[in-house]
């Protein structure tokens, strides 16, 4: 806006006019300019003074002078009488060693006293008050309150963020006294709002790169007057603005009992420098409660970084820690306050096979029946070994110093098998040594043995067993009834009631002897006679046990033979012989045979003659019984001899008899051959002949001994299976004790012979099966697995009990039916990838592979996407997954994909077993986005006197690429020098003084590139309009107050009256182009002014005596038409209630700084 001159009183002079001696107002409004020289005189918008009439102006003289309101005596009343009008002039004084100083005072109220004197009069007094406002010059300079600013910022303070206010004062009114604030010597650290004074950091601070800033604050004011200078220190204070970052190089794992030193090399780097980017500390803070580790610091570099070492402080044991152990190492560094970081550290533990596997009993007892049949399972033994892997299976053996031990072992189950039938009576207990060796491959493989005590429990397998099975036995007849003829005995080696005996005898027909039960004492029931009787027995001596639930037994053959005793006489078939012998028989004439008979077998007679041959004249041969003439009979003088004769056997004698001979005188007719005896007959010859055909009878019927048939009899007969199946199909979810099939058989023998026994002597690999022996109920005592295998081929035998054992044997086929049992198996659960950004649809990334050792549907895989997500997809039948949608790194840098596995089983119900493998999928960045500013166009108003460096705006945009794809560099491609950009931050500053008068706005294009490959930009528009300002310094002034002329009536039109001037200081141009124009006056309309400063009558006759004859009229000049309109401002008129010149036109709307 332009400047106005103090309006210029012209008074045109016309004809007479009259007028009262006052004042034109009691008060006046006059201003005047601070600083202002001697003689300067006050301006106000209306004359001020006396009005007199024509009549009265030669008559009174007027006087002015201040009454009040002048104490410091600054100001001088005067008087001017120009036509009928005494102007009332006030100046300042001269001499003056004050001046007028409106910041000291602002505002006079004078009272100015007008002394009217008329001639002859006495005078007449007069007041009017003038109110003098003290016009503002600018003649101060700023003030900095404090003049020096000392602040400490802190390195992580945030870009744009306000750091520091300076204030800055001037004491001056208006435009005078607006300040603005810049920096004396440019920098793109700061920036400062030119209107607050507020310091705003624009670039990142560093302490490393410049720890104090020291900034000229210049504060100058906009009226043009001089700058003052404030210095600002900023301390930029180190914060620890990075915390340690800590890489871990650790050894793949620890071997366990190893004497490792060092496990990792940890290196901490801080990115903070100085005491911020030492390390004060590393430690573990959590997940070694034994403190088996210790860190130690080996090496101190701020540039590489602190090196640390894990070190062991103990051998490590797998089996007490089987996961590792989760080290949180924890990083300090030396920054106030300190920052930390956490890193945890997986130590994996390698097993060593350093430990044996350990029974679960140190000793096993066991017991077993001896009918249990070979390959039977009778106990498990199971360990347990801590290691891992082959370090943890074992294999189990039996150790053993004898080839023909009756056990085997199964390696792989630790199932104990009898492999030969077991004989109680040999050995009743067994004690085993069984080892288990573990598989490790590398280094000694460890055992550990138990013992295990088999007890062989009697079962009724042995017969009685005699000590012969033949034996003869002597009985002597004529034994009294329960005489003890002979002891039988019999053993039986199993045990307890099985091996007790008892005896019977088993002949079909009654014999005469009987046998005790209990001590097998054989007796006879009868008195037996050999001569008439049975000469022998044959007894079936039968021995049975007491075994259940049959008794064995077994038989033995006794022959009884009866032996003869003496115990009959001798008997004479003949006694009381008598016989005539002549006397002349010779010696050795037989006489007479005497015949004795003795009914016991065997006996032999013998003869003698008890009386009557003293002589021996008659001899009785002891062994024929013949008795002869032993002497001559001739010379006996008896005629007869008689003899008493025996016969014995040896012990028994006969009863005697006598032989009466009677000696014959010689004679013719008695011859020797003639000799006769004549005897009586006993009968015993035909008594002995009865005896022996009575003897024959009964020793002829040999099967009158035959035994009593066996109530067992023999084992004649296999056993035979009933039913046997071919194949039975089970399940493998089938728990264990549950019976499997029931299979029998049938002996057609009795007793033990048809007593069975069942068991499975081969097939049974996995120790899964047991049969009963007794009932040949088959059951599982282990876990089935298909997928350890899928049929078995069990050899099932049944035994029977007899002697000898006699088997049949079958294959049974069980086939194990496959459960869906087996989750598939992923054979990574987690697997990380990287794909850049800009795969294109279908770009495969990884084929999924699960497995499931179930059959059929049950291991048939479909694979599936859990997570929601729409960028990838999966092939449910060949696992491969792909990318579906558009990748953008900047939207969602990282997936976590839950890949399922599920198998087929029963699809459509809970049946199917599934299972997740996790799929990190890192989305690279790819420089696939141009840095992207927040509109397309943004619009400042910005004054034109803002100074230079003065940020415009900050035209930021980001690009969420990373690394250098997402680092921006901001320009300006249209060249300019009025305009700057910082390239880092986007900051746009004022590079050169603006000029409305030149340019009133600017459109710049801000390019923002980022420094990917290949680099993309992109740009925006900023419209800055500038504001004009009225920078004119100096007001137009007239050369004086009044300027008078003369008109005469009756002049054309277009008349010139006079030329009036006013002057501008400022420099020649559009602030001193000056332009006139007439305000009021009581000549309006009459008169007009041109802007070459002539005023001329208007066009038509004027002046005529109907106006006054002095016409007031007043000029404004001005440095531009008033009514002239600016670019988005709104000039206002001149004010006339104060003096005051209006500098400074207001904006349409405020600026804004950032």
């Amino acid at each position: 806006m332009g400047r106005w001159v103090l309006p210029l009183a012209l008074i045109i002079m016309a004809s007479a006019a009259a007028g009262v001696p006052a004042f034109s107002k009691p008060a006046y409004n006059a201003t005047i300019y601070e600083n202002s020289r001697g003689k300067m005189v006050l301006k106000c918008p209306v004359k001020m003074g006396i009005q007199l009439d024509s009549k009265d102006r030669d008559e009174y003289e007027i006087r002015f002078k201040i009454i009040a309101g002048d104490k410091d005596k600054f100001f001088k009343a005067e008087e001017r009488l120009v036509g009928d009008f005494v102007f009332l002039v006030v100046r300042t004084r001269t001499g003056n060693t004050h001046v007028l100083n409106r910041e000291r005072k602002d505002r006079y109220t004078l009272t100015i006293g007008a002394s009217l004197t008329k001639r002859g009069s006495k005078a007449i007094e007069r007041e009017a008050t003038v109110y003098v406002s003290v016009l503002d010059k600018n003649d101060l300079n700023p003030l900095f309150y404090p003049p020096t600013y000392e602040v400490v910022v802190t390195e992580d303070t945030k870009l744009h963020s306000s750091i520091l206010k300076v204030n800055a004062e001037d004491a001056d009114l208006g435009i005078n006294g607006e300040l603005y604030y810049y920096f004396k010597e440019k920098t793109e650290q700061f920036s400062i709002h030119p209107t607050t004074g507020v310091i705003i950091l624009t670039r990142p601070l560093r302490y490393a790169e410049q720890s104090v800033h020291k900034l000229e604050v210049v504060a100058k004011d906009r009226g043009g007057g001089k700058p003052s200078y404030g210095n600002v220190t900023l301390h930029v204070k180190q914060v620890n603005l990075f915390g340690p970052e800590i890489y871990v190089h650790p050894l793949p794992s620890v071997i366990e009992n190893a004497k490792t030193e060092v496990y990792a090399i940890v290196r901490v780097l801080d990115q903070d420098k100085g005491a911020h980017g030492q390390i004060r500390s590393l430690e573990i803070v959590e997940g070694d409660p034994e403190g088996n580790f210790n860190v130690r610091q080996v090496k101190k570099d701020t540039k590489l970084g602190y090196e640390y070492h894990i070190e062991l402080m103990n051998t490590l044991d797998r089996e007490a820690a089987p996961r590792g152990y989760n080290l949180t190492l924890k990083a300090v560094d030396g920054g106030l306050p300190a920052k930390f970081t956490f890193k945890t550290l997986h130590v994996t533990i390698a097993d060593t096979n350093d430990n044996k596997p350990v029974f679960e009993k140190n000793f096993y007892e066991v017991d077993v029946s001896e009918n249990t049949p070979p390959n039977s399972p009778i106990l498990r033994v199971r360990v347990n070994d801590a290691d891992l892997g082959e370090n943890g299976m074992v294999v189990f053996e039996i150790l053993s110093t004898k080839a023909d031990s009756p056990f085997t072992i199964n390696p792989s189950t630790g199932m104990i098998y009898t492999s030969s039938w077991l004989d109680a009576e040999r050995t009743t207990s067994y004690m085993l040594t069984v080892t288990a060796i573990d598989k490790a491959v590398v280094g000694p493989r460890k055992q550990s043995t138990t013992n295990v005590k088999v007890s062989v429990i009697d079962a009724n397998d042995n017969d009685p067993m005699f000590e012969s099975n033949e034996a003869t036995v002597l009985v002597d007849e004529n034994s009294s009834p329960g005489t003890s003829v002979t002891t039988v005995n019999a053993h039986d080696y199993d045990s307890g009631e099985n091996s007790y005996i008892s005896y019977s005898i088993a002949n079909l027909k009654t014999v005469p002897f009987e046998i005790d039960h209990f001590s097998g004492v054989v007796k006879t029931t009868q008195v037996l006679d050999y001569e008439s009787s049975r000469r022998n027995y044959v007894l079936k001596i039968r021995a049975s046990d007491w075994g259940l639930p049959y008794r064995r037994q077994t038989e033995m053959q006794l022959k009884m033979i009866v032996r003869d005793v003496n115990d009959n006489r001798p008997q004479f078939e003949k006694t009381d012989c008598v016989g005539r012998v002549p006397r002349f028989a010779g010696i050795g004439t037989e006489l007479l045979t005497l015949s004795a008979i003795d009914f016991d077998a065997g006996n032999i007679v013998t003869y003698r003659v008890l009386t009557g041959s003293e002589d021996d004249c008659f001899i009785l041969d002891s062994t024929t019984g013949i008795i002869v003439v032993g002497c001559d009979l001739s010379e006996l003088k008896a005629a007869q001899r008689e003899l008493n004769v025996t016969a014995t056997d040896g012990v028994h004698f006969a009863d005697p008899t006598t032989v009466l001979i009677k000696l014959m005188p010689m004679s013719n007719n008695l011859t020797v051959d003639k000799i006769h005896f004549k005897c009586k007959n006993t009968g015993v010859a035909g008594r002995l002949t009865e005896i022996m055909a009575l003897a024959e009878k009964n020793n002829m019927n040999e099967e009158e001994f035959a035994m009593m048939p066996s109530r067992y009899g023999q084992n004649a007969h296999s056993p035979e299976f009933n039913h046997f199946p071919t194949q039975i199909v089970v399940n493998e979810s089938m728990p264990i004790g549950s019976v499997i099939a029931a299979l029998t058989a049938n002996d057609r023998d009795r007793g033990y012979n048809g007593e069975l026994i069942y068991g499975i002597t081969a097939g049974d690999v996995d120790s899964v099966f047991r049969i009963d022996p007794m009932s040949g109920d088959l059951r599982l005592v282990g876990l089935l697995d298909r997928e350890r295998e899928s049929e078995y081929l069990l050899n099932v035998t049944v035994y029977d009990l007899g002697r000898p054992k006699k088997s049949t044997s079958k294959y049974l086929a069980v086939s194990v039916l496959d459960v869906n049992d087996n989750a598939p198996k992923f054979d990574k659960s987690v697997i990380s990838f990287r794909i850049t950004e800009n795969a294109v649809n279908g770009t495969l990334i990884y084929s999924a592979n699960a497995t499931d050792p179930d059959y059929g549907d049950n291991g048939s895989i479909l694979y599936s996407i859990v997570s929601d997500t729409s960028e990838f997809q999966i092939d449910p039948k060949t696992g491969e997954l792909s990318v579906a949608g558009l990748l953008d790194h900047e939207k969602r840098p990282f997936y976590e994909i839950i890949v399922r596995a599920t198998d087929c089983a029963s699809t459509n119900s809970r049946d199917a077993l599934f299972s997740d493998s996790v799929v990190k999928l890192f989305i690279d960045d790819v420089n696939d986005n141009p840095p992207a500013f927040s509109g397309e166009k943004f619009k400042v108003v910005i004054p034109e006197d803002l100074p230079v460096g003065a940020v415009i705006a900050i035209i930021s945009a980001v690009d969420p690429d990373l690394g250098e794809g997402g680092q921006i560099v901001y320009s300006l491609p249209d060249p300019t020098d009025v305009f700057e950009v910082d390239h880092l931050t986007g900051t746009i500053r004022l590079a050169k003084s603006l000029d409305y008068e030149v340019s009133q706005g600017y459109s710049l294009t801000v390019q923002a590139r980022d420094l990917g490959v290949p680099s993309l930009s992109s740009t925006t528009q900023l419209t800055i309009s500038v504001g004009d300002v009225n920078e004119n310094e100096h007001p137009p002034t007239f050369g004086d107050i009044v300027v008078t002329a003369s008109v005469k009536e009756g002049l054309p039109a277009g008349t010139l009256v006079v030329t009036v001037a006013a002057t501008d200081a400022d420099p020649p141009g559009r602030d001193s182009t000056l332009f006139y124009r007439i305000t009021s006056g009581n000549g309006l309309g009459y008169f007009n002014i041109n802007d070459k400063e002539r005023f001329r009558t208007v066009g038509k006759a004027c002046l005529d005596l109907t106006l006054p004859s002095a016409t007031g009229i007043v000029v404004v000049a001005s440095e531009f038409e008033t009514c002239q309109l600016l670019p988005s401002r709104r000039a206002d008129a001149f004010r006339t209630q104060d003096s005051s010149i209006n500098r400074t036109s207001p904006l349409s709307s405020p600026f804004s700084y950032y």
